[in-house]
């Protein structure tokens, strides 16, 4: 190659990280692991008849993931115990960001995360 082939070769790979078309900057999305203990952060809020009837808590999560109950990228998740909403479930930390330890289920309502209420942790 002659050093003009080497220049626009350069430049052409210079302009597509420049313009953000080579790769994508962010991590990809991913799948939360069905029926598995695992541990998520988010922020606890209250819900009240968006995901179901009356109120309940759910979690927004800190980064968004794939459902494996839908294929569909969430941001929060229903709180609860055997598919059933807990409406207290985490209440103490209501507006609080924490690391809970729990699993992914999915009732016909979507996809519900049912915390260990004893292994919760405020995050800073």
């Amino acid at each position: 190659m002659n050093m003009q082939h080497i220049r626009v070769v350069t430049a052409v790979a210079l302009a597509m990280c420049w313009s953000g078309d080579a790769m994508p900057t962010s991590a990809p999305v991913r799948t939360l692991p069905l029926q598995d203990d695992i541990w998520i952060t988010g922020t606890i809020q209250r819900g009240s008849d968006q995901y179901a009837p009356g109120d309940y808590t759910t979690i927004l999560l800190d980064r968004p993931a794939a459902s494996p109950c839908s294929d569909k990228v969430v941001t929060d998740m229903l709180l609860g115990i055997g598919g059933t909403p807990g409406p207290t479930l985490l209440l103490p930390y209501l507006d609080q960001r924490v690391a809970v330890k729990g699993r992914v289920n999915c009732p016909r309502s979507g996809i519900q995360f049912s915390p260990q209420p004893d292994v919760v942790f405020p995050v800073w």
